[in-house]
């Protein structure tokens, strides 16, 4: 991530601001004040809220300062080393609204896909997978070709079960249709002997 030199000299500035409103810190913090007892309150509604940070937490920013510039990339670097893209969010979303939120995200990353896209498709690199790519695999032939019998079986069993299924519902059907052929002769008797 790319900080910027006038965000750390503005950090250098807090942190100068900060140190004047220290005062008396004489470098000893005790457990309670480092935050590592419960650091959450909950209020009458329930909802729990991060208490506040004690006066003489410790608040390392020239360590922070310089572990971020050991970190960031210089400033001379190219972008295919980076591959990073700034999307600015055009509209303010409301954090509380978790559906509103996630969209943002994906248009954010739907962007961001796309501007990088265009600058690879510009500077002429190739980014697909290839046709031909060949990958190994992280399992050995011999487990796959038995998760393949497996699956080949339990798809066989499924196709029994099936083949029984409709065998039953044929016999079903069968013996219906016998039922009516028979009633229907039955009538054609009994029309018979009446009309004799």
């Amino acid at each position: 991530m790319a900080i910027p030199n006038k965000g750390l000299s503005s950090l250098k500035q807090e942190k100068m601001e900060d140190d004047h409103d220290i005062g008396g810190f004489d470098g000893e913090v005790s457990d309670s004040e480092t935050g590592s007892e419960s650091e959450l309150e909950e209020d009458k509604d329930g909802d729990v809220k991060l208490t506040e940070p004690s006066k003489n937490a410790i608040y390392n920013t020239e360590g922070l300062i310089d572990k971020l510039g050991y970190t960031s990339w210089p400033d001379n670097v190219g972008w295919i080393h980076k591959l990073s893209i700034d999307i600015d969010q055009e509209q303010q979303v409301d954090v509380n609204d978790d559906l509103a939120r996630e969209l943002a995200f994906y248009n954010q990353a739907l962007e961001g896909t796309r501007r990088a896209f265009e600058k690879l498709q510009s500077m002429g690199l190739p980014f697909l997978t290839p046709a031909d790519y060949y990958a190994e695999l992280v399992k050995t032939d011999s487990h796959m070709e038995k998760v393949k019998g497996r699956l080949l079986v339990e798809k066989r069993r499924m196709e029994e079960a099936d083949e029984r299924k409709k065998a039953r519902e044929a016999e079903k059907l069968a013996k219906e249709i016998q039922a009516q052929k028979t009633k229907e002769r039955n009538k054609q008797k009994k029309r018979g002997d009446r009309v004799c």
